[in-house]
């Protein structure tokens, strides 16, 4: 039997932080993933030699019940204003409902002492990014991802007339995995 290198080890210390336990027994050099089986890295075995794959069990496959399912996450950001009127905003992300999202975000705002708290946006399994001029004009808008968000917010900035556009902040809010 061939130990472990340290980027093996190291791959199963990286899969020992997820939610399932991973059991030293179920990760291995193997030949390329079988059934119930991934590879999640690669064993160096020398100049000149190929790269032994290291596979870990996850399971057979029934096509039944996967053993878990994907739970949507929801985000709001609500605009507001300081004491002094400058524009700002507050969140909240990984919710279970668009209700606690929009409530979240209303109560982070009202939380953090700030003045007429409003939601702006929002967005299931996806991403908020939030723009901003150079005259401090707040802008926002939603996408799939980080990117795509990002791109939008900064269309809307220029759009709208602002001058100066980057992106601030980018919240994501992407589905969970929960083992079942």
């Amino acid at each position: 039997m061939r130990s472990l290198s340290l980027t093996a080890l190291a791959a199963a210390a990286f899969l020992s932080l997820s939610p399932a336990p991973v059991r030293a027994q179920d990760i291995y050099p193997c030949d390329g993933a079988g059934p119930g089986e991934v590879i999640i890295g690669m064993e160096p075995n020398g100049p000149g030699m190929p790269d032994t794959p290291i596979c870990q069990y996850v399971g057979e496959d029934d096509g039944g019940d996967p053993g878990g399912y994907w739970v949507d996450q929801y985000a709001s950001l609500a605009w507001a204003q300081e004491a002094n009127g400058e524009p700002t905003y507050t969140w909240y992300v990984n919710a279970a409902s668009q209700a606690e999202a929009d409530n979240g975000a209303l109560a982070q705002c009202a939380a953090s002492g700030f003045r007429d708290c409003r939601v702006a946006t929002w967005v299931v399994n996806g991403a908020i990014a939030i723009a901003v001029d150079s005259a401090g004009t707040l802008y926002s808008d939603h996408g799939e991802d980080a990117r795509q968000a990002g791109k939008k917010a900064l269309r809307a900035c220029k759009q709208q007339g602002g001058k100066g556009c980057k992106v601030e902040q980018t919240l994501e809010s992407l589905p969970a995995w929960v083992n079942g």
